[in-house]
């Protein structure tokens, strides 16, 4: 496969970071309190889990180039929906897109509410400006408007970069504020999970690690996309560095005692805390227009856009804001939805879909049902991991339905604090 010009295997891997690292910093503590120890390891086993599935997912896409040169030759928009054809045809195509598009719109949304809650925390922690978070989410998203305008991840990987850096620094400086906390304040407690609680954070973890979705599109633009499962492994397993300590640290220092969603609002309010909220606030502003561009440049493709600058472009793009913008000022509570996309599609992106189309990209031996070179999978090596991707299989299945039951148990009895949309 000849080598071309994009992203290197390094950049790749901080735009998943970039991509991935943010929200999960702010939620996972709280959910980590919900779970007692067992969330710890249950965030280690899904990290890693979420590596392996996701340089599974990786080898889908290179086996499509083998198996199809005109994937090689031209730009295509849409690279897990076109795993999910190849695999499974229109089925396959059509399932994926839903839960794509469902997953980012979902993720787009919490980071609207975060950037737009932070901004308004800051200032008034500062005592200078009041205003509603609602009022910041409809400023937020007229400025952040113009810049997804941009084309793919290769034409603004500077933003990967910064929001690699600054969630890796503010997670840092967070994870001192608490233990600065923890010098004021007698040991914390923590009661056995419940049923709700735990699958509720269950789903919160696989939401911290949600990135599947936006890795083929990243995938298609390096310059040897045969090694993105590096890429991936060296992301995922730097995104569970920069979770572990502030998740320890919250667990540790505060435990049953948490009360909020989000981290920040259990800090002090000292130059600490306003770093930290600058910082992630910077992150979520960068990885709000990596997480929207699949959604653009899918939506491109559908409707057979060019892939170039255009007033077409910018009416799609225009019109997916104004719509992410209705979301988010009508779901005022981020946690919920970061529970409920973690256990519904981002389970079926992360842990679902990519062993399932592996095994069904590699049952397709004949040249009926793979034209073009068959790839080497390697028989031992194979059937050794055939068992390993269908327990994961079935562990994603098991836990996406007990976390979406969770969510929808606490919203139907009030438990989950659900208040009024902005409007």
């Amino acid at each position: 496969i000849s080598q071309r010009k994009g992203l290197s295997v390094y950049v790749a891997a901080v735009f998943i970071v970039g991509t991935i690292c943010g929200s999960g910093i702010l939620a996972l503590p709280r959910a980590m309190c919900n779970t007692n120890t067992t969330g710890l390891v249950l965030l280690v086993v899904c990290g890693l889990i979420s590596a392996y599935t996701g340089s599974i997912l990786g080898k889908c896409w290179t086996v499509l180039r083998m198996r199809y040169p005109e994937y090689e030759k031209q730009y295509i928009s849409d690279p897990y929906p076109t795993i999910g054809f190849r695999a499974a045809g229109n089925l396959g195509k059509n399932a994926t897109r839903i839960c794509i598009i469902a997953t980012l719109y979902g993720g787009a949304t919490v980071f609207l509410l975060l950037i737009a809650g932070n901004i308004s925390n800051l200032l008034e922690s500062l005592g200078h400006v009041q205003m509603h978070a609602c009022y910041w989410i409809l400023i937020v998203a007229g400025f952040l408007t113009p810049f997804t305008f941009l084309g793919t991840p290769k034409d603004f990987w500077q933003a990967a970069i910064m929001a690699a850096v600054t969630t890796s620094v503010g997670g840092t400086i967070a994870t001192v504020a608490l233990i600065v906390v923890g010098c004021d304040r007698s040991p914390a407690s923590h009661a056995n999970p419940s049923f709700a609680g735990f699958f509720g954070a269950f789903g919160t973890i696989l939401f911290a690690f949600g990135g599947a979705s936006v890795f083929p599109t990243i995938q298609v633009d390096m310059k040897q996309p045969e090694k993105f499962p590096k890429s991936v492994v060296i992301g995922i397993v730097s995104v569970l560095l920069t979770y572990l300590p502030i998740c320890v640290a919250g667990f540790v220092v505060i435990g049953d005692n948490m009360t909020h969603d989000n981290i920040l609002d259990e800090l002090s309010k000292t130059w600490m805390l306003y770093c930290v909220i600058i910082l992630i606030t910077s992150h979520l502003l960068m990885a709000f227009l990596i997480v929207v561009n699949p959604i653009n440049q899918d939506l491109e493709g559908f409707f057979k856009i060019p892939d170039k600058f255009s007033i077409k472009r910018c009416i799609i793009r225009t019109c997916v804001m104004a719509s992410m913008l209705f979301i988010a000022l009508s779901i005022p509570h981020f946690g919920v939805i970061l529970s409920l996309v973690g256990g519904t599609t981002i389970t079926a992106t992360n842990f679902i879909f990519p062993p399932l189309f592996y095994l069904m990209l590699a049952r397709q031996h004949a040249a009926s049902d793979a034209p073009g070179e068959l790839p080497n999978f390697g028989e031992t090596t194979f059937y050794t991991a055939k068992i390993l991707l269908v327990e994961i299989i079935l562990v994603g299945l098991f836990g996406g339905v007990a976390s979406t039951y969770s969510v929808i148990t606490s919203l139907a009895t009030g438990s989950s604090g659900f208040t009024v949309p902005c409007y």
